[in-house]
């Protein structure tokens, strides 16, 4: 009665294959310059070819093309209020293509409204690839490796270490606390039906206790953590041990080129 396909973001797949096995920060790097060189690009080329690529990666390493569309339908939302707000106050100066009583679609905002949209699609398969192919330990564990340089000058790197890992391993919990909750006031008979607005007015009665959920997990977390007599300020040691070999100094090397190579023929 109530189908959910689980989401894809924070939920790792323990599957055998090259990117699994790769240490995580040679993942983070070529991530990193993909991020970067994406703010600075204005090709479309280059956001197509990357994306393909992500989109293959993500189906290389166990995730069916169904679960893969499923898990994308909730973006749409943020696609349509970014292709609008672009389609309408964008592109002022260019070729109207389309007049609505005296709302103009142009085609400079048409242009606008594809390329935002096309790189937020972009930033969140990238979110889904780095979450999918590590866990959050080990995530956490890259990010406070590659950050350390900076506990020299009194940043707390394993603090923020540690709130990356929880907010990454708390993605999936808080999802299926929504869904619960939804399933509780559909049984109650609350429709989700109708209308955006009508779904949207609906919608808060489940925000509502997600959030209230969250604040209690984060309360008894914290008492957790004081009561085991957790502090950021030791030097803590890490149950594995993170390694670059020369399989992860080729992977780097060599998306990084391609990379940057795509950029520079692209622009």
């Amino acid at each position: 009665m109530f189908e959910t396909a689980p989401i894809i973001l924070g939920q790792y797949r323990p599957v055998d294959s090259f990117l699994h096995n790769l240490d995580a920060r040679a993942k983070m790097f070529p991530i990193t310059v993909v991020l970067v060189l994406a703010l600075l690009t204005k090709s479309f080329l280059f956001y197509g070819v990357i994306l393909v690529t992500l989109i293959l990666a993500l189906l290389w390493s166990g995730v069916t093309p169904q679960r893969l569309l499923l898990n994308f339908k909730p973006i749409l939302l943020l696609v349509l209020v970014t292709s609008g707000y672009h389609l309408l106050f964008s592109g002022t100066g260019t070729e109207i293509l389309v007049s609505i009583k005296g709302i103009h679609v142009t085609t400079g905002g048409l242009r606008m409204a594809a390329f935002f949209s096309l790189r937020l699609v972009l930033f969140v398969s990238v979110a889904f690839l780095v979450t999918l192919t590590s866990a959050p330990s080990e995530l956490a564990d890259a990010f406070m490796k590659i950050l350390s340089p900076l506990s020299k000058i009194r940043i707390p790197i394993q603090d923020l270490s540690l709130i990356l890992f929880m907010a990454i391993r708390f993605i999936p919990v808080l999802y299926e606390e929504f869904v619960t909750i939804k399933h509780a006031q559909i049984i109650r008979g609350v429709r989700f039906s109708g209308s955006v607005l009508n779904r949207l007015k609906k919608t808060i009665s489940i925000i509502i206790p997600v959030f209230v959920a969250a604040l209690q997990r984060a309360d008894e977390l914290a008492l957790a953590m004081e009561a085991r007599g957790y502090s950021g300020s030791v030097n803590r040691t890490s149950y594995s041990h993170l390694h670059i070999g020369i399989r992860e100094w080729l992977f780097m090397g060599v998306s990084t080129g391609l990379i940057i190579l795509l950029f520079v023929i692209t622009r």
